[in-house]
């Protein structure tokens, strides 16, 4: 018998946290709706780096497909002045399950991660903390 590995168990958990929260009949494909950015969640992580914008966006982005989360429930948007948004998200209805807020600052960026209803492991603060250091 195998046993998951934690990570696996963490991916798997996220995916059946953005399931829960999908709310209705899936509609999936070319009719699901434009996934938003959702910010009405405690703010779990909130911190500065001296990192670019896009270098933490992509830093967060590798660690979700190492997770093994597949690339339909990961959703990137572009913010003005630079900044990028990184969702995890329902394919199938749009709903955000967490948001990651990448600002861009005058020498660096603002990271702040979102748990918009969804239960956030101490895994995912870690990753959005590391990719921001």
């Amino acid at each position: 018998m195998l046993r998951p590995t934690r990570r696996r168990a963490y991916a798997v958990a996220a995916v059946l946290a953005l399931a829960a929260c999908a709310g209705g009949a899936p509609r999936g494909g070319r009719d699901a709706p434009r996934v938003e950015a959702v910010r009405a969640g405690r703010v779990l992580v909130d911190v500065a780096s001296a990192r670019a914008p896009q270098a933490v966006a992509d830093c967060v982005v590798d660690g979700v497909r190492r997770l093994k989360i597949p690339d339909d429930y990961l959703a990137l948007r572009s913010q003005a002045g630079g900044g990028r948004v990184v969702m995890l998200a329902n394919p199938a209805t749009g709903r955000t399950g967490l948001t990651v807020d990448v600002a861009a600052r005058a020498n660096g960026s603002q990271v702040r991660l979102y748990e918009n209803g969804m239960v956030v492991s101490a895994q995912w603060r870690a990753l959005v903390r590391r990719c921001a250091g």
